[in-house]
């Protein structure tokens, strides 16, 4: 008996899931259609005692199928646009919560992922991914830093700018999505059972309301504040990552920011990070090397070169001195530089001449030969461009 009762209750669900999805009207509809071509199959072998019947019949059967699909017609022009309306009721009601998700995402990512360029780490972090087992464990590893040990200005700055996310940001997402109806929205087909299923958790959710409200009260100390600020841009670069599992709007955004964000960040690693590094002075000292070498076994070129003019002459002798950091051949150099050059400025404001330029003479004469206190050319960010 219980093996029947199994089986029938298996048959009984098959049949209920089957139901949900075979449209009953248009089964009906089918059964109608087969009946009245059977009809009108059949009167052909009526004799012609029966015309007047036959007549019925074949109105009859017409008449029926001419329905049938004119209703099949006019129910499959009632479906598509049933379904416009709700994808567009979908999209006005969930518009919001795209757009507060796409404002925080392209922060969000940049900041991580400039930190780790600037801090040398290998590889970019974009979203959606499917395995958050390594943006997780790279997370934990910066919760765990001493924040108040941090000694070296580089380091510091690179974790205030890692963090320096507007909190804005993140209430915008938590009430977006604290306001959404998602029972109403499954009950009337806005939203799919699938995509109900994968939304309705609130865990992270709460957890990310719970460490925006700590940070917003501002009462904590600052080792505190640091590690809670880490765990909020975690617990956020999470549920973006599930939101893009649903919403492939989301992930079609993204994937244009990602672009974007790699270019600006090959940027930074390589005049930044890779200019400074030991691989690419090793480098410039090979290539020189072999210029040197060239020129000494072709000495006619080398009067070609010192044909150009002082201008040129005077830029590219500043600009090896700055290359070698060489302080006292730029002094030498200073009282040569015509205020006009506009070149010459903007090299001596390279962040490449930061360290050169640290020199109080050199920051004394720049004030005398330009009129402006010395500062360090900042490069805008991607969005800031125009």
């Amino acid at each position: 008996m219980k093996k029947i009762r199994k089986v029938i209750k298996f048959l009984s669900k098959k049949l209920n899931i089957l139901q949900e999805k075979v449209n009953m009207l248009y089964v009906a509809i089918s059964i109608l259609v087969v009946v009245a071509i059977g009809a009108l199959i059949g009167s052909c072998w009526m004799p012609e005692s029966y015309n007047d019947v036959k007549n019925i019949v074949v109105g009859l059967s017409t008449g029926i199928i001419t329905s049938a699909l004119v209703t099949v017609y006019i129910e499959n022009i009632n479906a598509r646009m049933d379904k416009k309306r709700k994808v567009r009721y979908k999209q006005m009601l969930l518009n919001p919560l795209y757009m507060s998700i796409d404002r925080l995402y392209k922060r969000l990512i940049l900041n991580i992922n400039e930190y780790r360029v600037r801090e040398e780490y290998v590889g970019y972090y974009f979203l959606p991914i499917k395995e958050t087992k390594e943006i997780s464990e790279f997370f934990d590893s910066l919760r765990n830093i001493d924040f108040e040990k941090i000694e070296d200005e580089k380091k510091d700055n690179n974790f205030k700018n890692l963090m320096d996310i507007p909190m804005i940001y993140y209430n915008e997402i938590l009430s977006q999505y604290k306001g959404i109806p998602f029972e109403s929205l499954v009950l009337d087909n806005i939203i799919s059972q699938e995509e109900y299923e994968a939304m309705k958790h609130f865990d992270i959710v709460n957890e990310c309301a719970r460490l925006f409200e700590l940070v917003s009260r501002g009462q904590m100390e600052r080792q505190d504040e640091y590690r809670t600020k880490i765990q909020l841009m975690h617990g956020m670069t999470i549920f973006i990552n599930r939101m893009m599992r649903i919403f492939d709007q989301i992930v079609k955004s993204a994937k244009i920011d990602n672009e974007r964000i790699k270019n600006y960040l090959d940027d930074i690693w390589y005049h930044e990070v890779y200019v400074n590094s030991e691989e690419y002075v090793e480098r410039c000292m090979k290539e020189m090397e072999s210029r040197a070498q060239y020129y000494d076994e072709h000495p006619e070129l080398i009067d070609v070169y010192e044909e150009d003019g002082e201008e040129d002459q005077l830029y590219k002798k500043i600009n090896t001195a700055i290359w070698s950091c060489d302080v006292e051949t730029i002094k030498k150099c200073f009282p040569e530089i015509d205020k006009n050059n506009k070149g010459i400025q903007s090299m001596l404001t390279w962040k490449l001449a930061k360290d050169v330029m640290k020199d109080k003479q050199l920051r004394r004469m720049y004030y005398e030969k330009y009129g402006e206190k010395y500062k360090v050319k900042k490069e805008k960010r991607w969005w800031e461009r125009g």
